[in-house]
């Protein structure tokens, strides 16, 4: 039986950022500034789930601190700088529809986004849903 979610934000987090080191987990402001970009996500309330996908155990640890709704663990061939962002999310998706967690609407966040505003109309969330 899936269980079938409305709205799904995906924070793709890997740890091989070439101009500053480990980046999404760098404390900005007392807090590493992945947590930020989560906090602005779960007040913003339009989201269901939100899942970090990464290559790194040290940002999934830190992202299970943090509270995450679902953690996955991303192949290397999927964190080089070669690779876009669009198979990072298919696998996350299908991670989560391996799960039995089927999303309807999907949005990738960036994790460096600690002055981010979300503000979505009811048009923008149609925009959302997953073809």
């Amino acid at each position: 039986m899936f269980q079938r979610l409305e709205n799904v934000a995906i924070i793709p987090a890997r740890i091989g950022s070439k101009r500053i080191k480990k980046k999404n987990i760098k404390f900005f402001y007392g807090k590493p500034i992945l947590q930020w970009t989560y906090e602005i996500i779960k007040k913003s309330k339009i989201f269901n789930k939100v899942v970090l996908t990464s290559d790194s155990h040290q940002i999934l640890n830190i992202g299970k601190k943090i509270g995450f709704d679902i953690l996955i663990k991303r192949p290397k061939g999927l964190s080089n700088d070669y690779i876009g962002t669009a198979p990072v999310i298919k696998h996350a998706i299908n991670c989560l529809v391996s799960q039995s967690i089927m999303p309807n609407k999907v949005c990738c966040v960036y994790p460096c986004n600690p002055f981010m505003q979300l503000k979505i109309s009811e048009k923008e969330k149609n925009l959302l849903k997953i073809t």
